[in-house]
């Protein structure tokens, strides 16, 4: 997977490093994983492709069994999976109150957030834009004057921010369901998140593609760009244990048979982020 990603970010001259902080190596949730037998993993109920529903369905949760596989091989040792529901407020806790071994999600990589919630992102795994959910006839013009929902707290949040009157704003939702719905019922103009995740929602609710439309907001002519990372633990004795997680990622050739499985049919949707990703950021 992260071989297709690469592949599209040297087409459009970009690099890792555009999106990925730099990481240190550790490892003590390794020893309580050994210790334990048990692999904790957040995840979202509430995400298409990556988890949802009580049953996590999607990327995230074939992840974790993969891994489990791959840590009990290595260790010669029984381990399970124990999945953890997460949401966009208490992902990074889970992690760092060392509740979760690991959160898997929509979870986008941020150097600042990084120092705030004392965690690590592990390899990109992903990337997206946000983009807002609209009805069929809306533009783009439309938009300047509407109400505009997101889910509070998210980068969605500070992204529309910069693009629309504090007024227009609406972070009252829950989650996509409630901001697509609340468009569908004329309630607000669009609904913002990022534009994988409205897809993956939409075929949720098996809406019809011509009964809605999604656009892209653009900041100095671009789109605000994002790339998913999992939420790995701090310090230098979690080295280790990101290692392991970054390897599945990035290096065997499971992982990105996972990836394919879940996110292969979306693969012009990525190129079509990363070429509009490619202008440079103006400061």
């Amino acid at each position: 997977m992260l071989q297709k990603i690469k592949f599209l970010l040297t087409i459009y001259g970009l690099s890792l490093s555009f999106f990925l902080p730099q990481l240190t190596w550790a490892k003590s949730f390794e020893e309580d994983i050994k210790e334990t037998g048990i692999l904790k993993i957040g995840i979202r109920q509430d995400s298409p492709l990556f988890g949802l529903g009580n049953s996590y369905e999607g990327y995230c949760q074939d992840f974790g069994q993969e891994l489990t596989k791959i840590i009990g091989q290595k260790w010669n040792k029984k381990i399970k999976l124990e999945l953890i529901k997460s949401t966009t407020q208490n992902r990074w806790d889970l992690v760092k109150n060392k509740i979760a071994h690991f959160e898997c999600g929509p979870n986008t990589i941020n150097l600042q957030r990084e120092k705030e919630s004392n965690i690590k992102f592990s390899q990109p795994f992903f990337v997206t834009a946000t983009q807002v959910f609209t009805k069929p006839q809306v533009q783009e013009e439309a938009l300047i004057k509407g109400t505009i929902g997101v889910i509070k707290n998210t980068t969605n949040e500070e992204d529309i921010k910069k693009v629309y009157s504090p007024e227009q704003i609406n972070n009252s939702f829950l989650n996509r369901r409630q901001g697509i719905e609340a468009v569908q019922q004329g309630k607000i103009e669009g609904f913002a998140s990022d534009g994988i995740l409205l897809m993956g929602t939409t075929l949720a609710l098996q809406l019809n593609p011509n009964s809605y439309n999604i656009l892209t907001p653009l900041k100095d002519d671009r789109p605000f760009c994002a790339a998913y990372g999992m939420i790995l633990p701090d310090g230098e004795d979690n080295a280790a244990w990101r290692k392991t997680v970054n390897e599945l990622i990035a290096k065997t050739g499971k992982g990105e048979v996972i990836w394919d499985q879940w996110f292969l049919p979306f693969f012009p949707y990525l190129a079509k982020v990363l070429q509009g990703c490619q202008s440079p950021v103006n400061k």
